[in-house]
């Protein structure tokens, strides 16, 4: 089964044109995202700045090697599986290749539909690898603690008012509630208290002036 959509990228190096553009030619017709490079210094040059799911490389290159090249990428990007391709095979080399952390390893002539198998299952592995390291992830967050509601305190600052002091306060709303009571009997009562008065002061003069005829 091949990708639908050209998400996986793939990096082909390899020295001779012909390869790059056979493999360019065939990868990409079964939906992978690919580059070509020529080298295995152009490779690492391009793979600081941009990620690949997948790099093939051949063995025997100037300069840095395929061993070299797959050596570089274990260290730096862990993440990116490594096809190494190779027309000088041996047990020696499979097993260095093995050793430094290789997917894949064929010999030329290269299958192209064997190839594209060995690439998609290095992209599904990968998925797998990275789905586990989320699940792990969340497995690692700690449990949500249930906080318990807050209980209404009341403040040590404020203290509950006694019981004599609520009586004091309902005599008080009592009396001022009597008072303007008080006061309209005042008002009513007190022109009758005054002429009262003013009659006993007359009366007493009257009689005092009086008291000599009497006698």
């Amino acid at each position: 089964m091949y990708p639908s959509e050209k998400y996986q990228r793939v990096m082909v190096v390899d020295d001779e044109e012909g390869v790059r553009v056979s493999c360019d030619r065939f990868l990409s017709a079964r939906g992978f995202d690919v580059t070509t490079v020529e080298t295995g210094e152009g490779a690492i040059n391009r793979l600081r700045n941009e990620p690949m799911d997948v790099v093939v490389s051949d063995l025997r290159m100037p300069g840095l090697d395929g061993l070299q090249l797959l050596e570089w990428v274990h260290e730096r990007k862990p993440e990116t599986r490594f096809i190494l391709l190779t027309g000088y095979g041996s047990e020696e080399v499979e097993r260095k290749a093995r050793e430094l952390g290789a997917f894949g390893y064929l010999n030329k002539p290269i299958s192209p539909d064997a190839l594209s198998a060995l690439i998609t299952a290095a992209t599904q592995l990968q998925k797998q690898e990275q789905a586990r390291a989320v699940v792990a992830e969340v497995a690692a967050v700690p449990e949500v603690v249930e906080v318990a509601p807050l209980e209404v305190a009341t403040s040590p600052e404020v203290e509950t008012e006694p019981q004599g002091a609520a009586r004091s306060a309902a005599e008080v709303i009592g009396g001022l509630t009597m008072a303007p009571l008080l006061g309209l009997a005042f008002v009513i009562f007190l022109p009758v208290i005054g002429i009262g008065a003013l009659l006993w002061v007359v009366g007493e003069a009257i009689w005092k002036r009086a008291a000599p005829a009497r006698a």
